[in-house]
């Protein structure tokens, strides 16, 4: 069995698990499930401490037995609830901040461990009802499951009461805003994968990468998204017969069935069934993810900032804060180093040649649209021009030139728009900072 495709799976796999409201609910009714199972079997009254004894008294079956049956009724009226609530929340995230921004709040741990607190108490106590004829004369499991039935309902009154704080300041701007960025902080060393870090890897030139005659291509077979793609790997397979990989697509494109994706360049003739493995390289999927592709993240913050500026929402505020968050994200990739397009691993003299993101093509996913769709605001031009005088300052020279095109689009579309003399002198201002700034 072949094993090296598993850690590149294994990250789109859970990419979708952590993004679902099953899992972490699964988890926990399963583990009431093995707790209700202890108690009905092994757990006796007299190995509980003393102190607690005061939570588990002797009842009697027919008390049990209303007992559970309140707390069942209760606890699924509060769970109706409680989902009824995320429902309301997603609606409205969708609305106004994108539905591609629903993965931010199915991500949120929080709401996932509320929900499946809920939902395993009220399957503990369903448990408990239907085993409570079977355990007449054990009045130690009795007081046992009826006591620990008391404390998780004490335990989902806290969590109904944060759930609802929670989930109040979860669907506030900022903190949407702020949730994509600390979600770009946490993935940014695998938005940029860079596997000339390994100590066999190096940058080579492009120019060197010798094609042979020897070839065979890879074409797609599916309709989707590239969400991950095994770059380790394609420099370490089968060294006696490959000289270089060429890999026509990157994380977040979109191939349709026939698409060049991979090009194995041999020593010699090579099989059909040996190329026909480098396909478990690339992970498929219905939807982009942000475990190799930082354009996913910055768009993101884009899609926020864009919906704030439509006609129907209006507010520049946000998108402000976004562009602030946006300006950080440039400045912190900034200082990773991205990766090479060609590379060779030393050991086997195998190069890869590849198509990869620059710095450049995020500046301007973050910006264009931005600028485009607030072209009628000037308080959005005045604050993309303070932007590119803080980008300017912290990068390097190179991406001046790209900045200063930014700026001049910036002020040449504030210029086919109407505004007041104070606010074309303020932009006119805001020019000047930027282009004196080194």
């Amino acid at each position: 069995m072949e094993f090296y495709p598993l850690t590149t799976k294994i990250r789109a796999y859970w990419e979708n698990i952590s993004t679902s409201y099953w899992f972490i609910p699964a988890c926990l009714m399963l583990l009431s499930v093995v707790l209700c199972s202890l108690c009905l079997a092994l757990v006796q009254r007299a190995s509980i401490p003393a102190w607690l004894l005061a939570f588990f008294p002797i009842v009697t079956q027919s008390g049990a037995q209303q007992l559970l049956a309140t707390l069942a009724t209760s606890i699924i009226t509060a769970t109706s609830i409680a989902f009824s609530m995320t429902l309301v929340a997603l609606v409205m995230a969708s609305s106004q901040f994108g539905p591609r921004l629903l993965r931010t709040f199915m991500l949120d741990k929080g709401t996932q461990v509320v929900l499946g607190v809920l939902v395993s108490t009220f399957l503990f106590c369903l448990i408990s009802l239907h085993h409570l004829s079977s355990i007449t004369q054990n009045e130690d499991a009795l007081s046992i499951i009826s006591g620990l039935s008391a404390l998780l309902t004490i335990l989902d009154v806290f969590c109904i009461i944060y759930f609802i704080h929670h989930l109040a300041k979860f669907i506030q701007a900022d903190e949407i805003i702020y949730r994509c960025f600390s979600d770009f902080l946490g993935d940014i060393d695998s938005l940029l994968p860079r596997p000339e870090d390994q100590v066999d890897e190096r940058p080579l030139a492009e120019e060197l990468a010798v094609r042979t005659s020897f070839s065979i291509t890879l074409f797609s077979e599916c309709c989707n998204y590239v969400q991950t793609i095994n770059y380790r790997e394609l420099v370490n397979r089968n060294p006696d017969l490959i000289t270089g990989v060429e890999v026509f697509v990157r994380s977040g494109d979109y191939v349709v069935e026939g698409d060049p994706l991979i090009t194995v360049y041999g020593r010699c003739e090579i099989s059909k069934e040996i190329v026909a493995k480098y396909r478990k390289c690339l992970v498929f999927g219905r939807q982009r993810t942000p475990v190799q592709d930082p354009e996913f993240a910055i768009s993101q913050l884009v899609e926020i900032a864009l919906r704030a500026l439509s006609p129907g929402i209006n507010d520049p505020y946000t998108a402000i804060t976004c562009l602030d968050r946006l300006t950080s994200a440039c400045v912190i990739m900034h200082d990773r180093e991205f990766p090479s397009n060609c590379v060779v691993n030393t050991a086997t003299d195998i190069w890869l040649l590849r198509r990869t993101f620059a710095l450049a093509s995020v500046i301007n996913t973050a910006f264009d649209q931005i600028r485009q769709a607030g072209e009628s605001h000037m308080a959005i031009n005045l604050h993309l021009m303070h932007c590119y005088t803080k980008l300017k300052s912290h990068l390097d020279t190179q991406y001046h030139p790209l900045l200063k095109k930014h700026a001049k689009a910036t002020t040449y579309l504030a210029s086919q728009k109407t505004f007041s003399d104070k606010e074309q002198n303020e932009l006119e201002e805001a020019n000047k900072r930027f282009v004196e700034t080194t």
